[in-house]
């Protein structure tokens, strides 16, 4: 009866292979793609904070002013990453805020 219920089973899964297989690569292909994509990104904003630490650092400044400049550089760089989703919210909050009514 095991055996049985196994073959059914790959059975089921061939077939649903054949129906959705294109949306099933789809899927697998972004989530790869979205993990890929965040990974380089977070790696170029720390390879960033870590360049602008080391600039200030060969300069002859102090570690605590190359510290600060790499959390100024850091939050640049994430502002800009960011400020599409932002003014998006910013524009979906507009849309459905309460208005002040005139007195």
């Amino acid at each position: 009866m095991r055996k049985q219920s196994t073959w059914l089973w790959v059975i089921a899964a061939v077939l649903a292979f054949f129906l959705f297989g294109d949306e099933i690569l789809g899927l697998i292909g972004a989530v790869v793609g979205l993990v890929i994509s965040i990974g380089v990104t977070g790696l170029l904003l720390v390879a960033i904070a870590l360049g602008a630490f080391a600039l200030v650092v060969a300069i002859g400044g102090s570690i605590a002013v190359a510290v600060a400049v790499a959390a100024v550089a850091l939050v640049a760089v994430l502002f800009s990453w960011l400020w599409p989703y932002l003014l998006l919210l910013g524009i979906l909050y507009l849309l459905v805020r309460k208005r002040p009514k005139a007195v």
